[in-house]
């Protein structure tokens, strides 16, 4: 698992076990005994060993739990926890990653996650296989690894990395089995293929195979297309070359502002201050470096002028863009600066062909330009576009360069940087499903014609829809692309997670079932009411898509690890709403509301409390809506004490919460300007947020 945190380096403490002492804990006046049987519970939430405990409240010191860790963990003196970083964030907290081991080999994935804030435990999680049985073998050698890969890829050119001894986890469809392995990192350039093998050490068999590069899966769930009738239609240094303002023309989203470079006499797409270079992808010869990227003939785009107005340079000019546009939005909303955090350079490579190694029997290679994909292995770090065509066929597909797509696969290299979700089954589906929520926060926040569909204009409507996925209605689109997807957890459309994992079942429905996912994060943006598959009614009032893309990147980059699933992603993001906006907020309320609609959590639970007050809350009417002059009434029949507030959509506070009578209570919002607001009205732990619109 990778992450942007600050590495200790040389530095690797194992725990000890030692004894459970007594601590003194000095509370106000008196003094607490504090023992191991006051840590918290541990709640395994999956059979991968994921698990998370909450000190939220409980004043735990954090010496007492690292020097007391693994008999709170339950392991013995075969295990042991090596710090790999430590790091503390904007908010303050405190996030230190252990490694664990079973004696002295990496247990693959096994992380533990121990967060904290003024020195006191707030909340761990991780995944743990604290009973391990099992005999770690002799390894086999590196040429015995890469022997039995080639094998399996049959491909040319492959390149190794990574080979490593561990154990390793492999879900069988019943159950969870350990294995003794050896891993390598694979890649063949010539194919665009990516994996990193487990092979296990006894048997010499393949028993794991994580897909390392992320296609924007088009061609092989394309059904009869047949059918359909096509339309008519560099190394991160400082660079001396001059940034110039350009007003070029995109292939989707018209002209728009972008930056580019003075380079031999004419202009190139190269933005020297954001670090993104975009080029001319057709003459890649499949093979590349960290230091060069992709190789080849590999051209610049040029033009005399700083405008770029030709037809053909359009898709390029979309990526190019949106690169500036994703790089801008990670630095201003999540203070992220490229996809490691580190500044590194964004390169992008229009019209790849994907089929450009294979051939028909009469010797010509088909173009196949219906994908996109982010590579992020052994030091290459780019993504690569097609231009559309099918089988070197026009009509079924425009460009693959929409703003959301390249968003989705700048993300995809966010997502390999931060929690690494495995590639296969759910976690797969989570890294799709984070990858369309940032690609589509990027489209709100270049503010061109925002919508909440994936690739919208760029299959062609006879495919049955011109967007691959409608996040607002999953169910939505043309199965003939695999736009049909689930909207509730295990509901219509879920595709099955059993193994094996490979390309024909879409590697467990990673795509297909990434719908979830994106569905809690439009209903947590936007609100919305209805029921689900599971016949429970849900209502969720949206917080707008800024909080909701706080939400879900403190979800992903905090506390999710490499075999997360949908119940780990709605435990840690409560934990997320809680750093952020408190226990108490209406923001948790709505987290949990969120995914009741998409068939998580307990509704039952959720809506049992205070039920009383919630239905008074529901009933409370707001008028005259449009308001003028920021002057309007809350009519109330709470009994209890309540208040509101006032905020923008972007969740800033507009007005200070003021109390709120039973009955008429004029409000006074002179001074706001005009536009769309939320009132949120808070009475005995329970919240409502309602529109209004100030003229």
């Amino acid at each position: 698992m990778k992450r942007t945190t600050t590495i200790i380096k040389t530095l690797a403490i194992t725990l000890s076990l030692g004894s459970a002492p007594l601590v003194l804990i000095h509370a106000q006046d008196r003094e607490t005994e504090l023992s191991i049987r006051n840590l918290p519970k541990i709640s395994t939430s999956s059979a991968m060993g994921n698990f998370y405990a909450s000190f939220n409240g409980q004043n735990i010191p954090t010496d007492f739990l690292t020097t007391n860790f693994k008999k709170w963990l339950g392991t013995d003196d075969n295990h042991t926890f090596e710090l790999v970083s430590a790091k503390t964030d904007e908010l303050g907290f405190k996030h230190t990653v252990f490694q664990h081991y079973f004696k002295n080999v990496k247990v693959a994935d096994e992380l533990i996650l121990v967060h904290e804030k003024d020195g006191k435990v707030t909340y761990v999680n991780g995944e743990l296989t604290p009973d391990i049985k099992l005999t770690v073998q002799q390894p086999l050698t590196q040429a015995q690894v890469e022997s039995i890969v080639n094998a399996d890829l049959r491909t040319p050119d492959i390149t190794f990395a990574d080979f490593e001894q561990v154990i390793t986890k492999v879900y069988a469809g019943k159950g969870v089995e350990l294995h003794s392995v050896s891993q390598i990192d694979a890649l063949s350039l010539k194919t665009l293929q990516g994996y990193m093998y487990y092979i296990d050490n006894g048997t010499k068999q393949i028993v794991k195979k994580l897909e390392k590069i992320h296609h924007h899966n088009i061609t092989p769930v394309i059904n009869n297309i047949s059918t359909v009738k096509p339309s008519a239609g560099i190394t991160s240094v400082v660079s001396p070359f001059l940034d110039t303002s350009s007003t070029s023309a995109t292939y989707y989203k018209g002209n728009q502002q972008i930056t580019v470079d003075s380079y031999n006499g004419a202009f190139r797409l190269k933005d020297n201050a954001r670090n993104v270079h975009t080029l001319d992808g057709t003459g890649w010869d499949g093979n590349g470096s960290a230091a060069s990227g992709l190789t080849g003939t590999i051209n610049e785009y040029s033009s005399s002028t700083a405008n770029y107005t030709a037809a053909a340079t359009k898709p390029a000019v979309e990526v190019h863009w949106a690169m500036e546009k994703a790089h801008d939005y990670y630095v201003n909303r999540h203070n992220r600066n490229s996809y490691d955090g580190s500044g590194s350079i964004i390169r992008n490579y229009y019209n790849i062909n994907f089929n450009r190694n294979t051939t028909t029997g009469a010797g010509q290679t088909p173009i196949d330009g219906t994908n996109a994909a982010a590579i992020d292995q052994q030091g290459i770090v780019a993504m690569v576009y097609g231009s559309g065509l099918y089988q070197g066929q026009a009509g079924y597909f425009g460009p693959i360069v929409g703003i959301d797509v390249a968003g989705h696969e700048y993300s995809h290299l966010m997502v390999s940087r931060t929690a690494n979700l495995a590639y296969q089954a759910e976690s797969g589906a989570l890294n799709e499903s984070f990858a369309d929520m940032f690609g589509t926060a990027i489209e709100f926040y270049s503010n061109v014609n925002p919508n909440w569909t994936i690739a919208e204009g760029i299959p062609n409507p006879g495919l049955g829809a011109n967007y691959f996925r409608n996040m607002a209605n999953p169910n939505a689109g043309s199965n003939q692309i695999g736009g049909q997807q689930p909207d509730t957890y295990q509901g219509t459309n879920w595709a099955s997670t059993a193994p094996p994992y490979n390309q024909n079942n879409d590697h467990g429905g990673v795509h297909k079932n990434s719908g979830v996912g994106n569905y809690w994060f439009y209903l947590l943006s936007q609100g919305g009411s209805g029921t689900n598959d599971n016949g429970t009614a849900f209502n969720v009032t949206g917080l707008t898509i800024q909080k909701a893309e706080k939400i879900a990147f403190r979800t992903l980059t905090t506390y999710l690890t490499a075999n997360s699933g949908y119940i780990n992603a709605y435990d840690q993001s409560k934990q997320a709403a809680i750093d952020l906006y408190g226990a108490n907020s209406n923001e948790l309320q709505q987290v949990e509301n969120a995914w009741c609609a998409v068939g998580i959590g307990n509704c039952a639970k959720l809506l049992a409390v205070n039920e009383i007050a919630k239905s008074e809350l529901q009933n409370i009417k707001i008028y005259p809506n449009p308001a003028t002059s920021g002057q309007f009434t809350i009519e109330s029949n709470i009994k209890g004490a309540a208040d509101y507030e006032i905020y923008d959509l972007s969740g800033k506070l507009i007005k200070p919460a003021e109390k709120l009578e039973k009955g008429i209570n004029k409000v006074n919002g002179s001074g706001i300007q005009s536009g769309v607001y939320l009132v949120k009205i808070n009475a005995e732990g329970n919240t409502v947020s309602k529109k209004i619109v100030i003229k």
